[in-house]
């Protein structure tokens, strides 16, 4: 009893460790989203059907991460591709998976004030992470500078043969017509991501016209104008 006993201690001294562990990780990927934290399957109410996408991913990590397999999630703006992939980062973060889930208008704005060391470990952090998560592809200012640290980014994962889940505004066709500039990073995106198409309506359009109704209703005292 004495010997189970010591063993059981170990056991939730290891769960406890790792729910920490989970908590500060989550604590860092989204300081400036914080509602984001909260993203997970288990709130699902059906209005992203690709979630079911993420969900599979997830379920599947352990053949995605050997087969270098991600995902990328393409549509217009307020459609859950940032929800999926914040999904995708906390499911697999409380299985102790590093995963870095950034923009890469972040990342710009963190290179630009760093030098030697710093820079290099910061790049050395997003390439050998378990999953990389690169949200809103597409959207950084495209100057030469800005192309060069993408491309950087892009092309270290590339090579490190782990994966990334990407998610972008942009077409397929737009991400495969690409000028030669771009066309470097996006074929390398291209051949390592899945991609998947979210053309639904709006969510955060929803979201604004529930909280527009809810606010005539507390402002009236009644029922939302029509």
């Amino acid at each position: 009893m004495e010997t189970w006993d010591r063993e059981a201690l170990k056991r939730e001294a290891l769960e406890q460790s790792r729910i920490r562990w989970a908590a500060k990780r989550r604590e860092q990927m989204f300081q400036s989203a914080q509602e984001l934290k909260q993203a997970t399957f288990e709130r699902d109410c059906g209005a992203v059907p690709q979630l079911a996408w993420a969900r599979q991913y997830v379920e599947h990590w352990d053949e995605m991460c050997r087969e270098n397999m991600g995902l990328l999630f393409w549509g217009p703006s307020g459609t859950g591709k940032t929800y999926a992939a914040a999904c995708i980062a906390n499911a697999l973060t409380e299985q102790a998976v590093v995963v870095q889930m950034i923009t890469l208008g972040d990342a710009l704005v963190q290179l630009f004030g760093m030098s030697g060391e710093e820079r290099v470990r910061y790049l050395n952090s997003l390439t050998t992470c378990g999953l990389l998560i690169l949200d809103d592809f597409g959207v950084e200012r495209r100057t030469p500078y800005a192309r060069e640290q993408v491309y950087e980014i892009v092309n270290r994962r590339y090579l490190s043969g782990r994966p990334m889940v990407v998610t972008t505004n942009l077409t397929l066709e737009e991400l495969k017509n690409a000028d030669r500039d771009d066309s470097r990073i996006h074929d390398r995106v291209l051949e390592r991501c899945v991609p998947v198409c979210f053309d639904g309506t709006s969510l955060r359009q929803e979201k604004t016209a529930e909280r527009v109704k809810r606010m005539q209703t507390l402002l009236t005292g009644g029922s939302p104008a029509d």
